[in-house]
């Protein structure tokens, strides 16, 4: 007799916020109903429902699972034998990354408009993103404890690094379109420069 396996439900899960982000970019948060999430999603209601008590949830889901995976990707491990420039280049390129992604993008900007209209789901993706750690602040202190950055307040300088590519590759692309890619490796080496010239140890 063979075993009866469980049901993957993480895949299903996967496939339902899959249809959320093109429904929710297709159609706008408002006009998406769960019905059609569900048809896109090849998934009953019901089933729908079972992950996802309300389209808020399943819209919080949504920014969650980019807040996760743009975690992951910046946990980097410092290296001591790579030149401290190569190594936050990794990082940049993550910002950059975003911004040469026209799905993403897309539904980024469908989602600001949500946050700014319904300040309860915003407030719950805000509370989500605080709980989430921030990789280059772990490489810092790590480059401050091998003696390659002299840094007194780690988090002002995750900041700032963050800040000087949000600015430009991030909400930039979101108003006006990616950089082009000359531009994008002048202004990264600008700023690589410009944040090692302040905390570097020479």
């Amino acid at each position: 007799m063979s075993e009866i396996k469980p049901r993957d439900k993480s895949k299903k899960r996967n496939a339902i916020l899959d249809a959320a982000i093109e429904c929710f970019v297709e159609q706008g948060f408002e006009r998406t109903s769960m019905d059609y999430i569900a048809e896109k999603a090849c998934a009953s209601k019901r089933t729908v429902y079972n992950h996802f008590a309300s389209k808020e949830l399943l819209f919080n889901a949504v920014i969650g699972r980019f807040v996760v995976a743009n975690e992951e990707q910046k946990q980097i491990d410092y290296n001591p034998d790579t030149s401290l420039i190569s190594q936050l280049r990794q990082f940049a390129q993550l910002k950059i990354s975003i911004s040469e992604d026209a799905k993403q993008l897309s539904f980024m900007r469908m989602a600001f408009g949500v946050l700014l209209t319904h300040p309860e789901i915003a407030e719950q993706v805000m509370q989500n993103t605080d709980k989430s750690e921030d990789g280059l602040h772990n490489w810092l202190q790590a480059a401050v404890d091998d003696g390659k950055l002299l840094i007194n307040d780690i988090a002002l300088a995750a900041e700032v690094f963050w800040s000087m590519f949000s600015s430009t590759f991030f909400w930039m692309a979101l108003l006006q379109g990616p950089q082009e890619k000359a531009r994008c490796e002048l202004l990264t080496q600008e700023f690589l420069e410009t944040f090692l010239a302040k905390y570097q140890v020479v």
